[in-house]
């Protein structure tokens, strides 16, 4: 096969991968669209996901498969030391992966992310793409993002969890005030509310579940709840956490402290949304100046400098 035949094989090879790619961001997107709807939510839970499972159990080989090579490749980016591996467990936490094998399984990630990159960059001068002096920089930097990029993806999932957290607090708070107020006690009424929100709020359905069981379990609630605040990361739940311990340890009444804590969440929230809305027509400037202003532009003074040029000309 001659070069030329073996450059527009790799270029259509990438051009390949490249479309697959998009198609699975945008179905990935479509997705993640989708669940945010409670009715999706609500189906979903109807639906007999077991029966799904157990019809397809290559899955589940197949996902083992790949938690075994991950964790074999984890090996070599494994901190010596256990301070490390804790902060990584808390942002995997946060993040909503809790598996014990979480750690391993992204540490893998990074280090077959940092062995591909290269090798992607190092086929692009087959493809006629990367000539010259630039390989062994892009190949560094192809190494470093590869690197870096497992990173930033848990980074933008722990913030988009603790985003939707947030969204979910408000009416998560004002069942609990109802539950409170209506002779629960805060065991209860953490209980009763986690199972009522296992469709509309399924991040907090899934944190005050594991509340429940902790408090079941003998845990002290002190402990649970700070623990319920480190699993979460958003400030409103810190806030909460502290208030309840301090009503509990005061002797104040839980369910005029909840209700206070929900007014001043849904405050905040008004107040964060009325923010994002006063930055529109500053996020609305650099589209409007650059891409419907010239045509704008062109419409209006396009004849007059057509007359004007031919004017001169003759």
């Amino acid at each position: 096969m001659s070069l030329g035949a073996t450059s527009d094989l790799l270029a259509i090879l990438i051009s390949a991968a490249t479309g697959l790619a998009v198609l699975a961001l945008g179905w990935a997107g479509a997705a993640m669209i989708a669940r945010r709807d409670p009715a999706w939510r609500r189906l979903q839970a109807l639906s007999p996901q077991q029966a799904a499972s157990q019809a397809q159990p290559w899955l589940g080989r197949l996902r083992q498969g790949l938690t075994r090579l991950l964790t074999r490749l984890s090996t070599p980016a494994r901190p010596s030391q256990g301070w490390q591996q804790s902060s990584l467990r808390k942002r995997l936490v946060q993040a909503g992966y809790r598996s014990p094998a979480a750690v391993n399984i992204f540490l893998g990630c990074k280090v077959l992310s940092l062995l591909i990159s290269p090798l992607v960059v190092a086929l692009l001068p087959a493809a006629g793409l990367l000539t010259g002096p630039w390989l062994p920089t892009a190949l560094a930097g192809a190494a470093a993002l590869g690197f870096l990029l497992p990173s930033l993806v848990l980074d933008h999932l722990g913030n988009a969890r603790r985003e939707r957290i947030g969204r979910e607090l408000p009416d998560v708070l004002d069942l609990m005030v109802i539950s409170v107020e209506a002779g629960l006690g805060l065991d209860a009424a953490i209980k009763r509310v986690a199972e009522e929100v296992s469709i509309s709020a399924p991040l907090l359905n899934a944190e005050l579940t594991m509340v429940s069981l902790e408090l079941g379990a003998g845990i002290p609630r002190p402990m649970a709840l700070k623990n319920l605040a480190s699993r979460c990361g958003v400030e409103e739940v810190s806030s909460l956490v502290s208030m309840l311990n301090q009503a509990d340890r005061f002797g104040v009444s839980v369910g005029r402290s909840l209700r206070v804590h929900s007014d001043s969440v849904r405050t905040k929230r008004r107040q964060k949304m009325e923010e994002k809305a006063a930055k529109i027509p500053l996020k609305l400037l650099f589209p409007v100046l650059f891409m419907i202003f010239p045509a704008i532009m062109a419409v209006m003074a396009g004849p007059a400098l057509i007359r004007i040029s031919e004017t001169i000309l003759k």
